[in-house]
């Protein structure tokens, strides 16, 4: 195990920036992030989950969400998997933060304040070839900003290829850190961010409460066996280019669900499974690879989301 946190791992991500202890980190990154348009002061943790409006309706539930004095909103996602429909999810999530600010009565004037979605994938999604990309509300014409209350930013942090010494602005030390985080054996960049002294104390294992060191261990044991899992599944699909060549993958999944779950594990996995009909179409064509990508970044995400919220923890999805 290395000497610091996974920020990856749920426990982990929760650890680094969902706590009021590290909270300045949080604002540290966001203002980096978006530096020179947007300046926070303080952050208020806002309850991440948003219930559904109808019984038959959708709630949501974020990894981190919370409120600078201003009255904007942030909401901070991770995403380890590759997921059909995610970025509709983070529309739908923003959507949802917008439609929470009104008001009942013929009083309130529609003033809502803006709302960010800081999305981070550990993976490249296909639709962009490089690492940031922002999502605005704009006039196609002209490309001038029409509103500023939805904002996504989005970064793919397989196209962060710099290496230490090749990091020169402070937003570009964070990506390196988040990115490395687990390798490193020492803090890099201490001299350039004071801040990231106290990174180090927070990121480091060793100074974990004993509690906050158990959740983590399982948090990482989830984490690297799903992570197996997908490989395995995409191994296996590539090798044999045929669905069955899943079964056995499927058949391990149900066996991480059921660590976890217990007995009604077997219906999280087959839930996985059978949740994103966008795969179905694979399985006719008779592409296993592709099918077995699907499934297997669909468990992911369930096991993840579901394990994650049992222990009150962010960051896995």
């Amino acid at each position: 195990m290395g000497k610091f946190i996974n920020p990856w791992v749920d426990r982990g991500f929760k650890i680094l920036f969902g706590r009021e202890i590290s909270k300045d980190l949080l604002v540290d990154f966001l203002n980096d992030l978006f530096d020179g348009e947007h300046s926070i002061v303080d952050l208020t943790f806002l309850n991440v989950e948003l219930p559904s409006e109808t019984i038959e309706g959708r709630g949501a539930i974020f990894d981190l969400k919370c409120k600078d004095a201003d009255g904007a909103v942030f909401i901070v996602e991770v995403q380890n998997a590759s997921q059909c429909y995610f970025h509709e999810r983070g529309l739908y999530y923003l959507c949802r933060a917008v439609c929470e600010q009104g008001e009942k009565g013929p009083e309130w004037k529609f003033g809502i304040c803006p709302v960010y979605g800081v999305f981070l994938l550990n993976f490249k999604s296909g639709r962009t070839d490089k690492l940031r990309t922002d999502i605005i509300l704009a006039d196609r014409e002209t490309g001038k900003l029409f509103s500023d209350k939805i904002r996504q930013v989005y970064l793919e942090m397989p196209f962060f290829t710099k290496e230490e010494d090749e990091c020169e602005t402070p937003f570009e030390m964070w990506l390196y850190i988040l990115k490395n985080m687990d390798k490193l054996e020492r803090m890099p960049f201490k001299a350039q961010k004071q801040l990231f002294e106290k990174l180090e104390q927070i990121a480091g294992i060793g100074n974990l409460t004993k509690e906050e060191r158990l959740e983590y261990d399982e948090a990482l044991k989830v984490y690297r066996d799903c992570k197996n899992i997908v490989d395995y599944a995409k191994d296996e699909g590539h090798a044999e280019g045929k669905v069955e060549g899943l079964a056995e993958g499927v058949e391990d999944l149900v066996g991480v669900v059921r660590q976890v779950h217990g007995p009604r594990g077997h219906g999280v996995a087959v839930a996985a499974a059978v949740h994103e009909p966008a795969g179905s179409h694979l399985v006719q064509d008779g592409d296993g690879a592709g099918w077995a990508n699907v499934l297997a970044a669909a468990a992911f995400h369930a096991i993840g989301r579901s394990v994650g919220h049992a222990h009150g923890a962010v960051g896995l999805v």
